[in-house]
């Protein structure tokens, strides 16, 4: 319960900014008592607020997780055994109750002292539900206490529950509706039907029941999701979320967008596309509002789905909310419902994709000598590689820079160890070996971009002191002809190859692009694909000439970067 209640503010507290995204849920309640699913935590919360004006005079609710939350150990470190505590529960004009407020996605017991229909909106939760071993013979005790959320008004338990944590047996497993008068001796168990799944009735939407289980485990359902919301945090562009197949067989999960029940605007969104080769990322296209897309799973397996919030079309003052909806299109006709969240960035972060990416590129293809187009390699050559974009977009390819936080915290970049000021203590000095110490930096070339294909060019000159073929010692390497009586050409010219007089040294040519355009087809652009990790790849082409007469020497391979420093200036 409590971690339900952790997620669920880590959900609400970012959306003020924009907007909270709700879905309106409706509560049918009989006299007496009602087992029921509330699929999305209300905004008043607190029970003393929710229950105000309805018949409701007591309310518990469900933990699934009662018997791992309660487990205690002595000063000796041995378990304390212990009844877990089952229910929190709340009654109308007592001054202590253990059930404070109401949070979606959970069972509830409700006792209404007259029939009525409640009506609110609510910010929609994800299901979570442990399963507790307990079997038809021991119903005279229930442990586990099921919701049913579905976009449809009435499935079959089969359907719903078939491919839970209930065994084989069919005559074994059993399935209990709720009800009753009585609040001295508390809710009747009612067996929906005789038989159980051996004849599925119908069960609706909305609703709770008592089942039995061969055996324990976590299971929310056909439709697993991990994380709570599509969010967009930090002022980051996009957001992602995991949809897993829980179930037993394969299913096709639909999905839409659909407005907020409480009337803000749609935010500007579009979706990534799934792409035909191994790298991150593909094509982006626009959501619409009741846009909707569907997708295959096999058991267990996991769809993310990435979306792209256009950040500059979002207009001041105005509210924004969205609801992304996943429904199992099978017999289960299961439902989630999450909320798309957005939050303002914060004013001492670069925007994303401003700041420093480091990580390594991997070449695997080469040209030879007689052939310029890329072959599989012997090898794969392995380097670091490190690039800073800034808050406008231009980027920089680094050989080094110097890393460190200041007196406010805030991130700093600079260029060189010794131009740190004071206040900036402990900095960390990166460096990598692609490039050459007298080229520290290297602006990309006008027009390029991050996240579509930066384009950089360096070279290594031919007295560089890292030039690989001039020995700084050599008596021979000092740019003299061979009787000392003058300077040898230029090595940049190829023809001194030729008799009678042969160069020393020539300057090395480099020409690097990074490429996030889909299988490093630059007539197939890409979005700039995002993850939660902040971490991104693509295909790195790199082109040295110096090295042999005849052209350059191009290598293909793929790179992959992480932001780790969320500073948009290089001081």
């Amino acid at each position: 319960m409590k971690r339900n209640i952790f997620l669920a503010g880590l959900v609400l507290l970012p959306l003020a900014a924009f907007g909270e995204p709700h879905v309106r849920e409706t509560l049918t309640l009989t006299e007496g008592w009602n087992a029921v699913y509330i699929e999305s935590t209300p905004v008043a919360a607190t029970c003393d607020e929710f229950f105000r004006d309805t018949p409701v005079a007591a309310a518990a609710a469900y933990r699934s997780d009662a018997d791992a939350a309660t487990a205690q150990y002595d000063a000796e470190g041995r378990e304390i055994v212990q009844a877990p505590v089952e229910f929190l529960t709340w009654v109308r004009g007592e001054p202590v109750s253990t059930l404070q407020g109401i949070v979606g996605g959970k069972a509830f017991l409700l006792y209404a002292t007259n029939a009525a229909t409640l009506s609110f909106d609510g910010v929609p939760c994800v299901p979570r539900m442990t399963w507790r071993k307990v079997l038809a013979s021991e119903t005279n005790e229930f442990f586990n206490l099921a919701g049913v959320s579905s976009g449809s008004a009435e499935v079959s338990i089969q359907g719903y529950f078939g491919e839970g944590p209930f065994g084989l047996s069919k005559t074994g497993r059993a399935i209990y509706s709720i009800g009753g008068t009585d609040t001295e001796e508390g809710p009747d168990l009612v067996n929906a039907e005789k038989g159980g799944f051996g004849r599925p009735p119908t069960i609706a939407a909305g609703k709770a029941y008592a089942l039995t289980a061969a055996r324990a485990g976590e299971w929310p359902g056909v439709i697993g999701v991990e994380g709570e919301a599509v969010a967009f945090g930090g002022g980051a562009p996009y957001a992602s979320v995991k949809v897993r197949n829980c179930g037993t067989k394969a299913r096709e999960f639909g999905f839409s967008v659909e407005r907020s029940s409480t009337g803000e605007e749609l935010p500007p969104l579009s979706r990534r596309l799934p792409r035909t080769d191994a790298l991150d990322g593909a094509a982006f296209e626009e959501v619409a509002e009741s846009a909707a897309w569907t997708v295959a799973l096999e058991p267990d397996a996991v769809a993310e789905q990435v979306f792209c919030l256009d950040r500059s079309r979002l207009e001041e003052g105005k509210e924004y909310g969205a609801i992304l909806v996943v429904e199992d299109l099978g017999g289960s006709k299961m439902r989630v419902r999450l909320p798309i969240a957005v939050e303002a960035a914060p004013s001492d972060a670069a925007a994303y994709p401003a700041g420093l990416w480091v990580g390594q590129i991997a070449l695997t293809r080469v040209s030879g000598l007689y052939d310029a187009v890329p072959a599989l390699a012997g090898g794969r050559l392995e380097m670091d590689v490190m690039v800073h974009v800034a808050a406008d977009g231009t980027c920089t390819l680094l050989q080094r820079v110097a890393a460190g936080y200041g007196e406010d915290g805030a991130a700093r970049l600079f260029r060189e160890l010794d131009g740190v000021p004071p206040e900036v203590a402990h900095p960390s000095r990166f460096s990598t070996v692609m490039m050459s110490v007298d080229t520290p930096a290297v602006a990309a070339a006008a027009g390029a971009a991050f996240g579509d294909a930066a384009e950089f060019s360096w070279t290594v000159g031919e007295k560089a002191r890292d030039n690989p073929f001039r020995h700084a010692w050599h008596p021979d390497h000092d740019g003299k002809t061979a009787d000392y009586g003058g300077d040898a050409p230029s090595g940049d010219d190829f023809s001194n190859y030729a008799d009678p007089i042969k160069p020393e040294l020539w300057s090395i040519g480099n020409r690097l692009v990074l490429s996030w355009h889909e299988q490093g087809d630059a007539s197939k652009p890409v979005v700039f694909p995002y993850n939660a990790d902040e971490t991104t790849s693509g295909v790195v082409t790199w082109e040295v000439t110096g090295l042999l007469a005849k052209g350059p020497v191009k290598s293909v391979g793929t790179f992959s970067l992480r932001r780790v420093f969320k500073a948009g200036e290089l001081e």
